[in-house]
């Protein structure tokens, strides 16, 4: 019996019901009780990072249903899927309408020719006809519209009566879609397979000359099935030999190519006991990893994210297995001295700096668009290109990477009072405007204390002094705190010492009696200040320096 294979992907704005749909496509099929989908060791805790799919048959059918993210932190997973799958199932909230990831997602799915259907959601909420007519004028007129409610498995049946004529070649070929980790450190990639077939004990060849054994072959139906060999156009998982750190897949004639996501975002972790960690790790292929040492603070993790919101979900994670603390987000420069150049991510020998420049495609509803471009022009970016289509706007600029990690598109969304999307690239390399300032505490560079700061820097720094003032216990010498920026001092103040009143209880006697008890207690305190060298306490130093996102 030859079963024919149909990918079709669920993509919609964020918390539409993607996810929702999915579960109860399985409950409808295998009638299972409030099935929640769990991949291994994933699980998303409110927010789909990663693709998560099942395979169903139908008749002569091989579906392949996948749950594509809904955040723009994960746009190259959206990419991905949608190239890869047959058909595009688009899920619309009939209360929220059509957002912009809504007309991005629709748009896209006609870019690479897909099959298209779009699904009205929730529907057993109650809606004026004359609200729901105005919904879909933003989609082609020929467009059909399907209603569902997601949540109840009402009008999904529609849904495998999908069908496509697809051609396959005979030569072997397949695209490796994710890789993850299982527990007994098995290495499985997701696949799919683009042509031919692939049998158990093949040894297979990737771009760059790695050789791997495939040892199983499985779907998820929903539960786990061996196979002996694939079927064309499917989804399947390996277990093999061999760790792939960096899969890609390239077309010439369409000129598509997907490549592994670099991180932009960086943190410092510190935690005990990293067992859970390496499995998360091991579990995301598109976060960096690399071990470090302090001299103050010990070993930790140099962490790398693709942004904001990957990593506060990742962390979230972790908060349920461990206790750690993180420090404030990083991100990498270059600098230049002498024609030296080299990356880092603070500038600690005042060399010339560069940041990078990002290109911005933001995408925005008509009804939103005087509020952001007003927001973009008053923040002064440059190269501003407005792209008008029919159902979308689309802004183009440049910004630099640090006002993205410190919540630049956080305040447009409180603009807009909603979900903004946006995808940015890296393009280039500019001379900065940024001031790196070392901290000093009584002649000792803390280089764990170091800031980077663009504007308002007297406020900056004293609202960080009053932080460090806070976290100081009983201080019995003065502290003095400068803050550098280019050898030179531009915020210092000092925190005065604890002084015992030694003339307290002296009621009578000359004034010289109550002066030599003064002038001994100074010498005191220049003597202690002479051979004391200040150490911050390693609590109070974590106080000041960790992130919001620790649970320490």
């Amino acid at each position: 019996m030859n079963l024919k294979t149909i990918n079709i992907c669920i993509i919609a704005h964020v918390d539409h019901g993607k996810t929702t749909l999915l579960n109860s496509i399985i409950n409808f099929c295998k009638n299972f009780i409030n099935y929640k989908k769990k991949f291994y060791f994933k699980n998303n805790y409110l927010y789909t990072i990663k693709f998560n799919f099942i395979t169903i048959l139908y008749i002569d059918l091989i579906l392949n249903f996948i749950d594509c993210p809904g955040h723009f932190d994960f746009i190259n997973e959206i990419y991905k899927i949608i190239f890869f799958s047959d058909i595009s199932i688009i899920i619309v909230d009939i209360i929220k309408g059509v957002e912009t990831q809504t007309l991005f997602c629709y748009n896209l799915s006609k870019k690479f020719k897909k099959k298209i259907f779009i699904y009205f959601n929730k529907i057993d909420i109650f809606l004026k006809y004359s609200l729901l007519k105005q919904k879909f004028f933003l989609f082609n007129k020929k467009q059909k519209i399907n209603f569902i409610i997601s949540r109840y498995s009402i009008g999904i049946e529609k849904i495998f009566m999908l069908k496509i004529k697809k051609k396959y070649k005979k030569k072997k070929s397949f695209f490796i879609l994710d890789k993850i980790n299982n527990l007994k450190n098995e290495n499985i990639f997701l696949v799919k397979i683009i042509s031919g077939n692939i049998k158990i004990n093949d040894l297979l060849k990737n771009k760059i000359n790695e050789y791997f054994k495939i040892f199983k072959i499985g779907i998820f139906l929903p539960k786990i099935f061996f196979l002996k060999k694939t079927f064309n156009n499917c989804i399947h998982f390996f277990f093999s030999n061999i760790i792939i750190n960096n899969n890609y897949f390239f077309e010439k004639q369409k000129k598509i190519f997907f490549q592994k996501i670099k991180s932009s975002i960086y943190y410092n972790l510190f935690i005990q006991n990293n067992f859970f960690l390496i499995k998360l790790i091991e579990n995301d292929c598109s976060i960096y990893f690399e071990k470090q040492e302090s001299i103050l603070l010990g070993k930790n993790f140099f962490l790398g994210f693709i942004g904001n919101l990957h990593s506060e979900i990742f962390f979230k994670k972790l908060k349920i297995f461990n206790l750690f603390w993180v420090t404030n987000p990083k991100i990498f420069f270059l600098f230049n001295y002498k024609n030296i150049w080299y990356f880092d991510t603070f500038n600690n020998k005042n060399y010339i700096e560069y940041e990078q420049i990002v290109f911005v495609n933001l995408y925005i509803l008509k009804k939103n668009f005087f509020q952001i471009i007003q927001f973009i022009f008053n923040n002064n970016f440059y190269k501003i290109k407005i792209l008008n289509f029919k159902n979308l706007i689309i802004i183009n600029f440049y910004i630099n990477l640090f006002k993205i990690i410190n919540g630049f598109f956080l305040e447009l969304n409180k603009k807009i009072n909603g979900f903004i999307f946006f995808e940015f690239f890296y393009h280039h390399y500019l001379k900065s405007n940024l001031y790196f300032i070392k901290i000093i505490i009584n002649n000792n560079i803390i280089n764990e204390l170091n800031l980077i700061y663009e504007n308002q820097i007297n406020n900056n720094c004293l609202l960080f002094f009053n932080k460090i003032k806070n976290n100081i216990n009983i201080n019995l010498i003065d502290i003095n705190i400068k803050f550098i920026y280019k050898k030179k001092i531009i915020f210092s103040k000092k925190i005065i010492s604890y002084k015992k009143n030694v003339i307290d209880k002296c009621y009578g006697g000359d004034i010289t009696r109550k002066m030599k008890l003064i002038n001994k207690q100074k010498k005191g305190k220049e003597k202690m200040y002479f051979f004391s060298n200040l150490k911050i306490n390693k609590n109070n130093l974590i106080n000041i320096i960790k992130n919001e996102l620790s649970n320490i």
